[in-house]
């Protein structure tokens, strides 16, 4: 009988704790698990100046917010009671709430050594007064608004339990000390010590106020956890947390790792703040506007400037090589056509008058133009280059002066060039002279030096014969 005693006792509980907090939720039909799953509201708009996102801290200080008591603000969570026993810490938005409807969805840890005690646990505020120490989780009691609170400890029967209800306060009631008695609603989530942060939502739209839990999908699988109608909570109440660690055994970390507002049913905006001179800026820019002719007259600069680019590489790079004369001819013609075509454009804009920066619904026109005249500038200004560097070349061969007639420089130089042409040209000639010369003095010697031969071998082929016929007569003179 003892095994079953084990079992049985657990059930038992579950459902005990089950039934207090559904209290007073009713329905028609069966619930099933799609019933229970709460999605965002359709219609929301991100406050960012009410919410609280990593990194928390900015220059020391955490943006529109202030931490109290013992609560520790780190980068990356804020700290509202550390495992320490009887500490309280909390957080406040500085300004009020000014949204008729909003969905805050708040994600936090908490974690602890104690199996069977722990806490006390955290809350979420929603009061008219705010940073106000007191007892309840680390909050004032007879507070004047709305309070969801997080409770991890049953201190009574020791043991860990792990609940979500919501409770509102006129301001003038004591915390109830069994809060299931006249809470809004609540549920036994088993959130202590979990691996993720446990993500509430709780909605606050048509005076029905909804709260939702998941506590392993980081806020993908919202489950509802109980839902109230007719509850009044006004705009102009402050939000905030706080959290308390008990005052014996092993108390908990309670951990704040992210708080998002959104307000429901936003109305359409009215128009951002502008920056100084901005809508004087926008103005110009939808007057301004480029047209058809327009357009022609850029495409048309444009089409000049790439017929004069081939024609001068084709020019520079061709068969024939051009002389400084006509290269600088070329260049000058090119550069005058190219500054007229830029005149023409600069009175275009000028008459458009168009804005430095242009509103949206001119920027792409505006930019095209810009592109061009951009393209054309760098090909003026690599001309400008081709220029500069062929007047330096002239200027560092012409004489000192008040100023050099280019005309006169290049002749000059042309003659020079000629005069040049001609001297290596007579050189050349006597060159050629002295190279006759030679070779006919050369062959001169060698024939000299053939004859010379020539003779010596008849000479010693007459001796040889002579010496010969001699021997010859010796040997018949004594025979």
């Amino acid at each position: 009988m003892k095994p079953t005693i084990l079992i049985v006792a657990p059930i038992l509980f579950l459902s005990s704790t089950a039934l207090a907090w559904g209290k007073g939720a009713s329905s028609s039909k069966p619930a099933t698990p799609d019933d229970n799953v709460d999605l965002p509201a359709e219609k929301r708009r991100f406050d960012y100046k009410q919410s609280l996102k990593k990194p928390f801290q900015y220059n020391n200080e955490v943006p529109f917010w202030k931490a109290h008591g013992n609560a520790f603000v780190a980068l990356d969570f804020v700290r509202l009671a550390p495992s320490v026993p009887n500490l309280r810490g909390s957080v406040w938005r500085l300004t009020p709430n000014e949204h008729k409807e909003w969905q805050a969805e708040v994600a936090f840890k908490a974690t602890g050594q104690g199996a069977n005690g722990g806490g006390r646990g955290l809350a979420f505020w929603y009061t008219e007064e705010r940073a106000v120490e007191g007892p309840v989780f680390g909050n004032k009691d007879k507070f004047k608004g709305l309070g969801v609170f997080m409770d991890t400890a049953d201190p009574a029967n020791q043991r860990s339990h792990p609940v979500i209800y919501g409770i509102t306060n006129d301001g003038s009631k004591e915390f109830p000390a069994n809060p299931s008695a006249n809470s809004l609603g609540g549920c036994l989530r088993d959130y202590k010590n979990s691996p993720v942060p446990v993500v509430v939502r709780i909605s606050y739209i048509g005076k029905t106020l909804k709260v939702s839990v998941d506590t392993l999908n980081r806020g993908k699988k919202m489950i509802t956890c109980f839902e109230k109608k007719n509850v009044d909570l006004p705009t102009g109440y402050h939000f905030g947390f706080s959290a308390m660690s008990s005052m014996s055994g092993h108390p908990d970390d309670h951990d704040l790792h992210s708080f998002e507002v959104f307000e429901v049913n936003p109305p359409p905006r009215k128009g951002e703040h502008l920056r100084p001179h901005e809508a004087e800026m926008i103005k110009k820019g939808e007057e301004a506007k480029v047209d058809e002719k327009d357009k022609a007259t850029f495409e048309e600069v444009q089409k000049i400037v790439l017929e004069q680019e081939q024609r001068l590489k084709e020019e520079t790079d061709g068969p024939a090589a051009l002389t400084a004369a006509q290269l600088a001819a070329t260049v000058g013609d090119t550069q005058h056509r190219i500054v007229e075509s830029l005149n023409i454009i600069h009175k275009k804009l000028e008459s458009l008058g168009a804005p430095v920066q242009p509103a949206e619904t001119t920027a792409k026109s505006l930019e095209d133009m810009y592109q061009k005249i951009s393209s054309m500038a760098a090909s003026l200004h690599a001309m400008e280059s081709v220029v500069e560097g062929l007047v330096s070349h002239i200027m560092t061969q012409s004489v000192q002066g008040n100023g050099p007639d280019v005309t006169k420089v290049m002749r000059e130089e042309l003659q020079n060039l000629h005069n040049k042409m001609e001297d290596m040209d007579s050189r050349q000639s006597i060159q050629h002279m002295v190279t006759q010369d030679r070779l006919l003095s050369s062959s001169k010697s060698w024939v000299s030096y053939v004859v010379f031969l020539i003779l010596l071998q008849v000479a010693a082929v007459s001796a040889y014969s002579w010496y010969k016929k001699r021997i010859e007569m010796s040997d018949k003179k004594f025979i």
